[in-house]
């Protein structure tokens, strides 16, 4: 009995670190301890614990795996590590019993491969149930990059099998790819419109394409129409003219109120082509873009982009820039800020001292101040859309928040007068 009690912590031990990782390869870690099958691969060679290809960068590790995807093999070849009923021996070599939760739903894993294709990770459970792979593709060839992948859609399933499509894709050749640091984290908060890149907590990571570094800074120059604290700047390296880099959504976004953005850019040169584009996550073919062109140099300007006609049924969550658009990059830097929908009130120009609400950001209940008598306050998403509306004849209100999810919203209040004014307002 005593020896059952031992295994039996040992598990739970085992299975509560392998969920918490990172999955490494080192000798005797989680990653090599496991027993792996490579499946639809052609000869399906075992997966190979190898010396790091690239000790710089983000990935300094010794050892870490290597699958040779074949061209010979499925688009869908990859590698699992086996059941724990399937184990030779009882231990560390299985997942354990994985619950998908909050706090674990963002797998990441460290890749470096050969070629740019998708990446496929997915759960199974003990009778082989599965709602399928999530895909990123990596977007850098020889060199270690973290790809991202959200399982929040799937909180509540519970596994015992992790599987990785390494090279999700039909082949022409064979392609070495290496991968290390398989992570369990907390579901990602992604971040609404406006993008003003200052709500702390937010997802605010782009995804460079083209030979492109982009990134959140400080304002190096809050001046002029843009004094906020925060600001993004895009570094073009040499690449290819159509080099930009993108941010995706929390949630689609609704034209319904406006079909025109604004961005603020600041370019070192008059007469530079900035792209916005709007994609699908999923479909391809839904996508949009339109152009516009810097009017000043070394300075803050907001441009506007059209967009007619344009449908929100086509879930649009990608946000898409380019700068300079049709010319090479040189390592020149542009900064951008406030990508927001042109609505009907402006977070941007609107607010007045005479309304103060507190506390901010706020969870549960916010406490509203008015110099003057309210008569309505309005709560809008980032969106335009209204979530809460109340009625009140006072200089102050004590409102409930408790409803809304977290994020960006913008608060109205109307007073007796016919004056108003608004003030953001943060949910988290």
């Amino acid at each position: 009995m005593k020896k059952i009690v031992q295994i039996s912590v040992f598990l739970v031990s085992a299975f509560t670190w392998a969920q918490n990782g990172p999955i490494t390869f080192e000798p005797g870690e989680l990653g090599a301890a496991w027993v792996w099958k490579v499946f639809e691969n052609g000869t399906n060679s075992p997966l190979e614990f190898v010396s790091n290809p690239s000790t710089t960068g983000i990935n300094t590790s010794a050892t870490v795996a290597k699958m040779t995807t074949l061209a010979v093999g499925a688009p869908f070849a990859g590698v699992e590590n086996q059941h724990p009923g399937s184990q030779p021996v009882p231990g560390p070599s299985a997942l354990g019993s994985y619950v998908i939760t909050a706090n674990n739903c963002t797998v990441r894993i460290l890749v470096y491969k050969s070629v740019i294709s998708d990446v496929g990770i997915k759960f199974a459970s003990a009778t082989n149930a599965s709602t399928g792979e999530i895909k990123v593709a990596n977007t850098q060839v020889n060199q270690w990059e973290e790809l991202v992948f959200d399982f929040s859609s799937r909180i509540g399933e519970t596994n015992d099998q992790l599987i990785i499509f390494p090279d999700f894709q039909a082949r022409t050749s064979d392609n070495v790819c290496y991968f290390d640091q398989i992570s369990f984290g907390p579901e990602i908060i992604k971040p609404e419109l406006p993008l003003d890149f200052e709500v702390a907590g937010l997802d605010y990571n782009f995804t460079n394409f083209g030979n492109t570094d982009t990134s959140v800074i400080g304002n190096p120059y809050p001046l002029g129409i843009n004094t906020s604290a925060h600001a993004g700047i895009l570094i073009k390296n040499n690449g290819p003219e159509w080099s930009g880099s993108f941010i995706e959504l929390g949630s689609a976004i609704n034209f319904s109120a406006s079909q025109t953005f604004k961005m603020k850019v600041y370019a070192p040169q008059v007469g530079s082509v900035v792209k916005l584009k709007l994609e699908n996550l999923t479909n391809a073919a839904f996508n949009v873009e339109v152009d516009a062109t810097t009017t000043v140099a070394n300075d803050w300007q907001e441009l506007s982009f059209t967009f007619p006609g344009i449908n929100s049924a086509n879930n649009y969550k990608r946000v898409v820039v380019f700068f300079n658009f049709g010319v090479i990059g040189t390592g020149e830097y542009y900064l951008f800020d406030d990508i927001r929908l042109d609505l009907p009130f402006s977070t941007a120009t609107n607010e007045m001292p005479s309304l103060v609400v507190s506390p901010n950001p706020a969870t549960d209940q916010i406490n509203i101040n008015m110099s003057s008598p309210m008569q309505k306050i309005t709560i809008y998403s980032s969106l335009g859309q209204v979530v809460q509306e109340e009625f009140v004849s006072s200089t102050q209100a004590s409102l409930s928040i408790a409803n809304l999810n977290n994020g960006l919203y913008v608060l109205v209040v109307q007073t007796q007068d016919g004056k108003s004014s608004s003030s953001k307002l943060i949910k988290g």
